[in-house]
């Protein structure tokens, strides 16, 4: 191959990887709807795959480092900030309202840390929920066949009570 023809294979070749590069690096990232700015970051040690046992059947919970089942979550709003996006909802016609409620149920919800017995937890609820205790997750550990393994604990309530605990595996949840 004589250099000119080498130049310009190296020219397509240095284009085509910066073109690779620029369309990689500007992916899109969708907004957040109804006041939702600061994603939240789950405690490191809720992360993961997790199962639990419902129902006599095995059940499966995802923890990312901004996700719970797969909604993202947000941290909850100041006071007057959530108030006046709360009164934008409330104020919505009762069909528009519902559709509202489940598009947020299903996409985003609102969540803080908290210490439970000394161990960093976190609790999520619906964005704009208004009332309730939502879903506590604690990191703990407990002895299953004769072992210790992490597990979480799942509560709810106005006292964090327990709900389940979810492990690791499929085989520990049985």
């Amino acid at each position: 191959m004589n250099k000119k023809n080498l130049v310009k294979l190296t020219t397509v070749v240095a284009l085509l990887a910066g073109g690779a590069y620029i369309s990689c690096s500007n992916q899109t990232v969708s907004a957040a709807s109804w006041g939702a700015k600061t994603l939240f970051a789950t405690p490191k040690a809720t992360r993961g795959t997790w199962y639990y046992k419902e129902n006599g059947k095995i059940k499966r919970w995802k923890i990312t480092a901004h996700t719970s089942k797969g909604r993202k979550l947000y941290k909850v709003l100041p006071e007057k900030e959530y108030t006046k996006w709360w009164n934008k909802l409330v104020h919505q016609n009762t069909k528009k309202h519902y559709k509202t409620i489940n598009k947020l149920d299903s996409s985003q919800w609102q969540a803080y840390t908290f210490k439970w017995h000394g161990t960093t937890s976190f609790n999520t609820n619906g964005w704009l929920a208004g009332a309730g205790d939502g879903i506590y997750y604690v990191p703990v550990t407990k002895t299953r066949y004769g072992r210790k393994v992490s597990a979480l604990r799942f509560g709810g309530g106005a006292r964090n009570w327990l709900d389940f605990y979810a492990y690791k595996s499929p085989e520990l949840a049985k």
